[in-house]
């Protein structure tokens, strides 16, 4: 077995087939455990952070994968030396990925990163399905040589089952989330006509998944998220959806739904369709609108269309955004697994952080002087929607 980074982007890029032939032998064919997907990732993580993915290999042939980056720069001038996957905020899922679920080359990535501990003070493995490669084998080829690792359940990834009919899902709704729907439908009819396009998988041209994005760009450039870093207009996320777009397009997975006024878009969903689920990515509204809840008709509109399809599942995205839990009581836990050098800095960090942290935390709260006012958030952050 023959182990190996890979920090140049170049490498990386020279990785896409066999990495895609690795993906095919894994237990987990998720399209956010494709090359495609993590490229797309590394347009936007590029100005930030460098690449440090393990590879193994046995007679020349690739049989894992751990796509991890580390910071440029420590942050707050802190020297913490941390190692994450490649991730973005529009990250569902992420894993090892091991051919075959193969004990050894777990044992192999594992070895690698005890041989690099000089290099790293913790890695942070986040996005972990409770299946995940991750949890179920490479956590036990870390422990066994002598690693220190904390498992926690960060976030749930809300979904909705789409096995039944539109009609008898709906009818398991709330009255109040009933009420706000027709509310909105109501407003948006006020201004003007409404409506609704779909980007759907396998259709399209290059030139419309181009004047798709061109126009998700738009929407979101006005929307609430305008200047939080994130939007499309800025250089790293409006790099990762074009190239992301464009792939998924080539792998017949892309989905764009897009809410018009007067021919005027309003309202976006970006989304990927993978193994007969739907991902929700990223959905934006123009803020200007915000009062008629354009998304929260689209979403309407875009749910009711997709149940006549067989389709299994749509994902809502990690988060704990409380107009998820309006449309659906179904979630998947969503883990992260930390990792701590056996050095010094490493095993100070674990003490701090498993330990000594919680009972802090714990102190903390007990002596905390009640506010008496509970802070709700803006509905804004809904992205529109009710």
């Amino acid at each position: 077995m023959r182990s190996r980074l890979i920090t140049r982007p170049e490498e990386f890029a020279a990785l896409r087939s066999d990495w895609n032939r690795l993906w095919r032998q894994s237990r987990d064919r998720s399209i956010f455990l494709t090359q495609d997907w993590f490229d797309a990732a590394w347009q936007w993580k590029c100005r930030e952070e460098e690449l440090y993915i393990l590879c193994c290999e046995r007679d020349g042939v690739l049989v894992g994968v751990l796509p991890l980056t580390r910071k440029r720069k420590a942050r707050n001038g802190r020297a913490r030396r941390s190692l994450e996957f490649l991730t973005v905020p529009d990250t569902q899922r992420c894993d090892a990925l091991i051919a075959n679920d193969a004990p050894d080359v777990a044992e192999a990535l594992a070895g690698e990163l005890v041989r690099r501990r000089r290099e790293w003070d913790v890695i942070r493995l986040r996005y972990l399905a409770t299946d995940s490669t991750c949890l179920t084998t490479l956590l036990s080829a870390l422990r066994e040589n002598c690693l220190t690792c904390a498992t926690t359940e960060s976030a749930r990834n809300p979904w909705i089952d789409l096995e039944g009919g539109w009609g008898h899902f709906y009818s398991t709704r709330s009255r109040r989330l009933k009420k706000a729907l027709n509310l909105a439908a109501n407003r948006l009819a006020k201004l003007g006509t409404v409506e609704i396009d779909w980007l759907a998988p396998q259709t399209g041209t290059q030139l419309d998944v181009e004047n798709a994005v061109a126009v998700l760009t738009g929407i979101s450039l006005r929307s609430w998220k305008s200047g939080t870093g994130n939007s499309l207009d800025n250089s790293g996320p409006q790099a990762f959806i074009h190239r992301l777009a464009h792939r998924a397009h080539e792998r017949g997975s892309l989905s764009i739904w897009t809410l018009k006024i007067n021919g005027a878009p309003v309202a976006m969903e970006f989304q990927l369709v993978d193994e007969g689920n739907v991902f929700a990515l990223r959905s934006d509204f123009d803020a200007a609108f915000g009062e008629a809840s354009p998304g929260s008709h689209l979403s309407k509109q875009m749910l009711e269309q997709i149940f006549a399809f067989q389709f299994s599942r749509y994902y809502m995205g990690p988060g704990e955004n409380a107009y998820k839990y309006r449309w659906t009581e179904l979630s998947d836990p969503v883990h992260t697994v930390s990792v701590y050098a056996p050095t010094m800095r490493g095993g100070s960090l674990a003490a701090w952080e498993i330990a000594l942290k919680p009972v802090a935390r714990s102190w903390a709260q007990r002596f905390q002087h009640p506010s008496g006012q509970v802070v709700t958030a803006d509905d804004n952050s809904n992205d529109g929607k009710v």
